[in-house]
């Protein structure tokens, strides 16, 4: 059964092919906790196909962990990532230089293998972030047109076969290039390499003139070095230090199990390589293949990265792969778990499992026959506690992305997620930062920072918890209800918190002479 549809003209039965397609990765992660970020130092990493390297970025490829660092700035970000990256520069958009810190010894680490898809809401963000950042990504990435979704039975049997082509803009890029046009942005001089945050403290400083003192952060490095800040922003990521440091010191008992990584038992499988190796060609220009298999979780995607690339990915559920009673359905799969042994590029024999796992999906194989066993990146899938709270008690430290709120990356969610905190918290922050650097009391209708990071968190934890739940929920190739009316109650409730994502966003606008405390809070408040 085949159908070519408009989006215009979706009926029911797209809605319920849109809650089967858990739409994209963008979780950059490798290593056995999906949220490690990935270094391109070993031997395996090194050969991944990476596209050339944004003009003039060449800088930021070099190792600049010997570079001294500053005494003192305004804002200290932890991370280099494409949170820490696009908060710069919305900062910097709005007159404030802040720093960031990143723990490897270069900001550009080449290839995850990940794809990022952007949607309205990451477009939004990125427009209200610094204006240049949506056509530069536009002009790497590709815009999707079109997306083909196929549901088989166990043994690849396709039994009905949806199209639509796409009216509202999507633009899919690799997660690597969207990291190399955020850094290009960034002066070199407010990137600081080799930086691995050891811990943070708080401290007053005495203010010339008066008798008044200022709240400020310590940042201490794990090298000994150390910067004094009036922001610490945590944006490095889901194994987030400055999550780690923050629970510890609001409660020392269970802080351990606040930032815990859980598990969702879902397998996954990914690379990014030239769309001309791949025989035969498994999508069109600009359009997305998303095949269901016929077992909960298993799942086959494959869509046009930009730059002549693409993006595949395979999931199997942990269970499946384990097998009932002893008999392991891929044994060499369960002996890596069971081994410590899975996760990271290039394990050995991956490939030759990967073909044995989906040999009844000749666009699977189509990937895998294409892709070198050192570019295929394997991950256990995982999120974290959802927090409620992401401040210190001075508010002078916050987290943001995935160290406040990493999700399962089904819905392809993380970034734009980040995206948008990045646009909020530089929009909320930004008045309060610039009068209290110029240490001026002309404004009094500016509230202070404290209030201003308080607002900001108050603002955004409802909705991307929301999201976080809903991405852990609507894992790839969830199986809906047999139980027809069941499914379309299912259906229904999926297609709401979709649209609630991709539509429900709207950036905070705070300009730059503020009103009174009143009109900043009414930003806040629900209709």
């Amino acid at each position: 059964m085949r159908m070519i549809l408009t989006e215009k003209k979706s009926s029911a039965l797209v809605w319920l092919a849109l809650a089967l397609i858990s739409v994209f990765i963008d979780s950059p992660s490798c290593a056995v906790d999906a949220f490690s970020s990935p270094t391109v130092g070993t031997a395996a990493a090194a050969s991944v196909t990476t596209p050339a390297a944004v003009k003039g970025n060449d800088r930021l490829l070099l190792n600049s962990t010997s570079k001294p660092l500053p005494k003192e700035v305004p804002v200290a970000i932890i991370g280099g990532g494409l949170g820490g990256l696009a908060v710069f520069c919305a900062l910097q958009s709005r007159g404030i230089d802040a720093h960031i810190f990143e723990s490897a010894p270069t900001l550009l680490r080449g290839s995850t293998g990940t794809g990022i898809m952007i949607s309205e809401n990451g477009m939004s963000a990125l427009e209200a972030a610094d204006r240049r950042l949506p056509d530069k990504m536009r002009g790497s990435g590709t815009r999707i047109v079109k997306q083909r979704i196929r549901v088989t039975d166990p043994l690849g049997a396709i039994e009905r076969e949806i199209a639509f082509n796409m009216t509202k803009e999507q633009v899919n890029i690799g997660w690597s290039r969207a990291q190399e046009i955020l850094a290009s942005l960034v002066p070199e001089k407010f990137i600081h390499c080799g930086a691995q945050l050891e811990s943070y403290q708080l401290v007053q400083k005495s203010d010339e003139g008066d008798d008044t003192t200022t709240d400020m952060v310590d940042v201490t490095f794990a090298d000994g070095r150390s910067v004094r800040t009036s922001l610490l922003i945590g944006a490095d990521g889901a194994g987030s230090a400055v999550r780690r440091v923050m629970a510890h010191a609001k409660n020392p008992k269970k802080a351990k199990a606040s930032y815990a990584a859980r598990y969702s038992g879902q397998l996954l499988w990914n690379a990014i390589v030239p769309t001309k190796d791949i025989q035969p060609l498994v999508h069109g220009t600009g359009e997305v293949e998303y095949i269901t298999c016929g077992t909960d979780g298993q799942v086959v995607l494959t869509f046009d990265a930009g730059e002549e690339q693409t993006s595949w990915y395979l999931t199997l559920m942990e269970d499946y792969v384990k097998g009932a009673e002893g008999n392991a359905l891929c044994p060499e799969i369960r002996t890596a778990l069971e081994d410590n042994a899975f996760g990271g590029f290039g394990r050995k024999g991956v490939k030759k499992q990967l073909e044995q796992a989906f040999a009844s999906w000749p666009v699977a194989l189509a990937c895998i026959h294409a892709t070198q066993e050192s570019q295929i990146f394997e991950r256990r899938l995982s999120d974290r506690p959802a927090l409620k709270d992401w401040t210190d008690p001075t508010c002078r430290v916050v987290l943001m992305g995935d160290a406040a709120h990493p999700m399962i990356p089904s819905q392809g969610q993380g970034t734009m997620m980040t995206w948008e905190d990045a646009a909020d918290l530089a929009a909320c922050v930004a008045p309060s930062l610039l009068k209290e650097l110029r240490n001026s009391t002309q404004n009094d209708s500016v509230v202070d920072l404290s209030t201003a990071v308080r607002a900001f968190v108050s603002h955004r934890t409802e909705r991307c918890a929301r999201v976080q739940k809903f991405s852990a929920e609507a894992y790839m190739g969830s199986q809906s209800s047999k139980f027809f009316p069941l499914k379309v109650i299912q259906m229904l409730g999926r297609k709401r918190s979709m649209e609630f994502i991709k539509d429900g966003y709207q950036p905070i606008l705070i300009p730059e002479k503020v009103g009174l405390r009143k009109r900043f809070w009414s930003l806040f408040q629900r209709n």
